[in-house]
């Protein structure tokens, strides 16, 4: 029987994806499952590592269940998953305590004792990284000194992924895109900075091996090709963290294209063939998922997720109207931005909802709407939301631009490019065309693309590339020169906002506020 059916296992912050894919990238069948963090606090974020194990065995069994080819059609197993997430286990690959989730921002004292002891700019030129509790280093001094005894019985410390390959395969293993998310990771050399950890005190034997990205990180262990109801030889893949994954799946491979995946956030993705530091820092480089390469990654903490804060606190008329006809609210505010011109009428939106990421890394920035005024219609105040978040977005285009050279096309992905109007902005904020691909989840389609490759579907990466990823031409979205102009003015106008809000502390003062007020009602 012929084997060339892939199946993926994707990983995300709230839910468990596993889609079953054939040689030309089509999905064959696929299961989903839900799952939730634990808030400790609004910046403490735990998740419970039994979810990710439990989801990963249900949606296996639901894409089986659905499939109405052969299990043992199955050629491969490829996992990918979000990233800068670990989790403490001991030598059976058990949890040892809860993981610390990528969105925890509790070591922050840690942080600070990186930036003392070596300093950023050592950091991101070694690593590819600007020291952030986001990252796994500061997270794991923090569990080192609070959970003291965990810490002393923890074998290794495995990023989601590597947790779901050991339970599949017993392999302790990590691959370069997660590696690379750790501050730990030599950038240019695929291996682990060693003197970065003894200078912060850890322990380099719970450090897991490293492979490459797109490696085979061991077969199927018989009791869970029994346990899953698939063949025991099955290789398992190691396809590298979600958001490599997705540019793979988009079809980056190349540096004349570059990725903007807009979900709750946007990630700004651009493959490098050298190993590229910003020298104002203001964008960050990883390994890529095609082993041997880097990406230009710029990530944006709010982006969808101020559209959709609109939607849940101003706009009850259009989930009332969208319930009545049976239409998604967002179709009915795309409907009105609409109705609004290139510009918004003078409404500008500075979308830091939650803080500033890439390019400026503020973190005591906020959210921004500027220019309101007696005329302003509700549909310029949409439109600038749409208009906002391209803008936020070019800004990191346009570092890539300077640092690898011109990218020719934008390939955009996630939930936000459901509207054409949203990427008929874009296109003419980037002046680049803007195109989609037929398959939204980039992230999955991206590792099972790697696995194909890996083992044997395909020769190379190119050939994997060519046959799976197929663009929406009905989607593409090319530049108009004219709206063009407009979107630079207001592009200028945009940053001199921020920088003088900045320059002159107001965001500074505007957190001392919050917090005196925070203290007086305690």
């Amino acid at each position: 029987m012929k084997r060339d059916l892939i199946l993926a296992i994707d990983l995300g912050t709230t839910g468990c994806k596993t889609i079953v894919f054939d040689k030309n990238g089509n999905d064959i069948s696929e299961g989903y499952e839900e799952y939730e963090s634990i808030y400790l606090s609004p910046t403490w974020i735990d998740h419970d590592p039994q979810t990710w194990l439990d989801a990963t065995q249900n949606t296996i069994r639901i894409a089986l269940e659905k499939l109405n080819f052969d299990p043992e059609q199955i050629e491969a197993i490829a996992v990918t998953s979000q990233r800068a997430t670990f989790t403490p286990v001991n030598e059976k690959g058990t949890p040892l305590a809860n993981a610390m989730l990528w969105q925890d921002k509790r070591a922050v004292k840690e942080a600070k004792l990186v930036e003392e002891k070596i300093g950023n700019d050592y950091i991101y030129e070694k690593t590819g990284v600007n020291i952030d509790p986001y990252f796994t280093l500061p997270k794991l001094m923090w569990f080192r000194d609070n959970k003291r005894e965990k810490y002393k019985k923890m074998y290794k410390f495995l990023s989601v992924d590597s947790l779901i390959i050991n339970y599949l395969t017993g392999e302790f293993v990590m691959d370069w895109t997660q590696a690379s998310r750790t501050m730990l990771f030599d950038l240019d050399n695929f291996k682990w900075d060693y003197e970065i950890a003894e200078k912060m005190e850890i322990d380099t034997s719970k450090l897991p091996e490293t492979i490459e990205p797109g490696e085979i990180a061991g077969s199927l262990k018989n009791s869970i090709a029994d346990e899953l109801g698939l063949p025991a030889d099955i290789p398992v893949v190691a396809a590298g963290g979600d958001q490599q994954c997705a540019a793979v799946g988009l079809g980056i491979i190349k540096s004349d294209l570059v990725e903007a995946n807009t979900g709750t956030g946007s990630f700004v993705l651009a493959h490098s063939d050298q190993s590229v530091r910003d020298d104002k820092k203001r964008i960050i480089s990883s390994a890529s998922a095609v082993a041997g390469k880097w990406v230009m990654e710029a990530g944006i903490f709010t982006t969808g997720s101020v559209y959709r804060w609109f939607r849940d606190n101003f706009g009850g008329v259009e989930i009332d109207t969208g319930h009545k006809l049976g239409m998604d609210p967002y179709e009915i505010m795309n409907a009105e931005a609409k109705e609004s011109s290139a510009g918004a009428n003078g409404l500008l939106l500075i979308p830091h909802f939650a803080a500033s990421g890439a390019p400026y890394w503020n973190p005591d920035a906020n959210g921004v709407l500027y220019g309101l005024a007696l005329g302003h219609e509700r549909s310029d105040v949409v439109r600038s939301f749409l208009e906002g978040i391209a803008l936020e977005i070019n800004k990191n285009i346009e570092i890539i631009e300077e640092l690898i050279g011109d990218p020719q096309e934008v390939r955009v992905s996630g939930g936000a490019t459901k509207s054409p109007l949203f990427n008929q902005i874009q296109a003419d904020v980037y002046n680049k065309p803007v195109i989609k691909t037929n398959y939204k989840e980039s992230s999955a389609l991206g590792a099972a693309i790697l696995a194909a490759k890996s083992v044997g579907v395909y020769g190379d990466l190119d050939s994997a590339v060519n046959k799976m990823v197929r663009l929406d031409s009905s989607s593409r979205k090319l530049p108009r020169e004219n709206k063009n102009k407009i979107y630079n003015k207001v592009q200028n106008l945009h940053d001199d906002i921020y920088k003088s809000l900045n320059n002159n502390n107001i965001y500074e003062k505007s957190s001392d506020i919050n917090n005196y007020i925070a203290e007086l009602e305690k």
